[in-house]
C-alpha cells in the first residue's frame, strides 16, 4: 500500500500467469484503484497521481516452442508490368527433439503472422486500353445491342493518346439475337378449319375473323407490328 494525504491506491500483486501470451514477450495488467480510509473506491483525483502504480507491465514467458517459419520471396511477380504481387510460404512449426515439424497455425496465434504476399513492380506498362463492364442489352430478344466505355490510360490512370488504335476493344456488340417467342393465350385458338385462307385474304381486319381465327390472326398482327417497330 502507498499512503496518500487522505486516500491511497490499492492494487493486486502482478502474477506471471496473467501474461497475455503463453510464451515470448507479452503484457500483464492489474487493477489499480483509489480508496479512502474506509476502503471505499473514490475518484483518482483524491489520490496523488504522481504516486499511482503502473497497471500495465511487460512479461516474458520464455522462448516459444512454436514459431512462424517463412521461405524467401518468390522470384516471379504476378504481373509483367505495373503493380503485381509475389508470395512466400508461411507455416507454423514446432520444435520436437531438436527437429522442426509443421503444425496448426493455432499454435502460433500468440505471435504476429508474417505476410505471405507483398507488392512487386518490374516495369511500367505504359498506355493501355481499359474498358468498363458491358451494359444491359437493349432488347430481350430479336437482336439488341450493349455498350461499354473504352479509354486509353497511363499507369496512373490518366488519359493518354498513345494506345494502338488497331487494338482498341469494341465499344458496342449485338446481344439477344434469338427470335422472340410470342406468349400463348390458351383462349385464343383457331375455330375455322381453313384459317390460312382468312390470313391470305387479309380478312383479319374484321372482328369476326379475328375471333374465329384468333391464333392465326394474332401471329400476323404481331409480325406486322414488329416490322413497323423495326
Amino acid at each position: 500500500y502507498l499512503d496518500c494525504t487522505i486516500s491511497h491506491y490499492y492494487f493486486k500483486p502482478l502474477s506471471l500467469s496473467q501474461c497475455s501470451v503463453p510464451c515470448g514477450v507479452g503484457q500483464r495488467r492489474r487493477e489499480v484503484v483509489c480508496v479512502d480510509n474506509l476502503g471505499d473506491i473514490v475518484s483518482d483525483e483524491e489520490c496523488n497521481m504522481a504516486l499511482r502504480p503502473q497497471d500495465l507491465q511487460n512479461c516474458d514467458k520464455g522462448v516459444c516452442a512454436s514459431s512462424w517459419f517463412y521461405s524467401l520471396w518468390s522470384d516471379r511477380c504476378s504481373s509483367e508490368c505495373g503493380n503485381g504481387t509475389q508470395s512466400r510460404g508461411v507455416v507454423c512449426v514446432v520444435q520436437n527433439n531438436g527437429q522442426l515439424a509443421v503444425t496448426s497455425d493455432d499454435r502460433c496465434s500468440h505471435l504476429p503472422r508474417p505476410p505471405s504476399a507483398q507488392t512487386c513492380f518490374l516495369k511500367s506498362c505504359g498506355a493501355q486500353w481499359y474498358m468498363t463492364e458491358w451494359s444491359s442489352c437493349s432488347r430481350s430478344c430479336d437482336g439488341g445491342f450493349r455498350v461499354r466505355e473504352v479509354r486509353c490510360l497511363q499507369d496512373d490512370l490518366t488519359t493518354s493518346h498513345d494506345c494502338d488504335p488497331a487494338l482498341e476493344p469494341a465499344k458496342q456488340e449485338k446481344c439477344n439475337t434469338h427470335t422472340c417467342t410470342p406468349q400463348i393465350d390458351e383462349s385464343c385458338r383457331d375455330m375455322y378449319y381453313n384459317c390460312v385462307v382468312v390470313v391470305q385474304a387479309r380478312l383479319c381486319v374484321y372482328s369476326y375473323y379475328r375471333t374465329t381465327c384468333c391464333a392465326s390472326c394474332s401471329r400476323v398482327i404481331q409480325r406486322d407490328t414488329l416490322h413497323r417497330i423495326r
